[in-house]
């Protein structure tokens, strides 16, 4: 092989991982995580697929990223994977990072996550510490554990509770939540039941326009993601969504 033949060979096989990282959503969040965990995305190949804020606010500082457990394809542009953040206590979690499709491909451009939480976390560990709650600081301490809580386990409980979510939406459209159900709902840790036509929204908690809960969505369907209002939405089953927003 001359030096000619070689040097192109060698070409490639320096360009290939930036074109593939690009070449899909799927590629470029993992490619991703793996210059974010090297503490490379400011270099040449991690600048390659960032774009807009993400390109601005990278650092050299390594991570520990764990891969995408989940990618959604919003748009033919726009794409989020999230990422589960875990603690070294157990906790967990999720940030959302947001892909966009140019010319030259696809690049990570934002990431956000429910913000204004430390409070939330303060009040919740203090709960925790009391031997003895009342029923009201029972609730209190549900509301909070929902709020903080990761997709997965939201997932979780809102399986556990189907049955009562079911019975919200049973009546006609135009029919009144039972108030019962609300009640019910708000002892296992609901902050409120909001009626609009056709839809029907449990909120969780949150903090000003950071809200965590689920939709059941009319005739117009669910909300649509993006980096500036809902940040997630999930089908859960049940025609309900989870959903959060920022």
């Amino acid at each position: 092989m001359n030096f000619r033949t070689l040097f192109a060979a060698a070409a490639v096989c320096i360009a290939t991982p930036m074109a593939v990282a690009q070449a899909s959503p799927e590629a470029t969040i993992a490619r991703f995580v793996e210059l974010a965990n090297a503490g490379k995305l400011t270099t040449a190949e991690g600048q390659a697929i960032l774009t807009g804020e993400a390109k601005r606010f990278a650092t050299d500082a390594k991570s520990a990223l764990s891969a995408a457990d989940r990618l959604t394809v919003v748009s033919p542009t726009l794409a989020v994977a999230r990422i589960v953040l875990r603690g070294g206590a157990g906790e967990e979690a999720d940030a959302y990072f947001y892909l966009e499709k140019a010319a030259a491909g696809w690049a990570v451009s934002s990431y956000r996550a429910m913000a204004l939480s430390g409070m939330d976390q303060m009040l919740l560990a203090e709960m925790k510490k009391r031997p003895i709650l009342s029923a009201k600081e029972q609730v209190e301490k549900l509301n909070l554990e929902l709020t903080l809580a990761s997709d997965a386990q939201l997932r979780a409980w809102f399986a556990a509770n189907q049955e009562k979510f079911a019975r919200l939406t049973a009546a006609s459209p135009s029919a009144k939540v039972d108030p019962a159900l609300v009640a019910d709902l708000k002892q296992l840790g609901v902050s409120m039941v909001e009626e609009m036509t056709g839809e029907v929204r449990v909120i969780i908690g949150g903090t000003l326009d950071n809200t965590v809960g689920f939709i059941k969505p009319g005739p117009a369907g669910p909300p649509v993601i993006s980096p500036s209002e809902y940040i997630w939405v999930e089908d859960v089953g049940y025609g309900w969504f989870l959903f959060r927003t920022t």
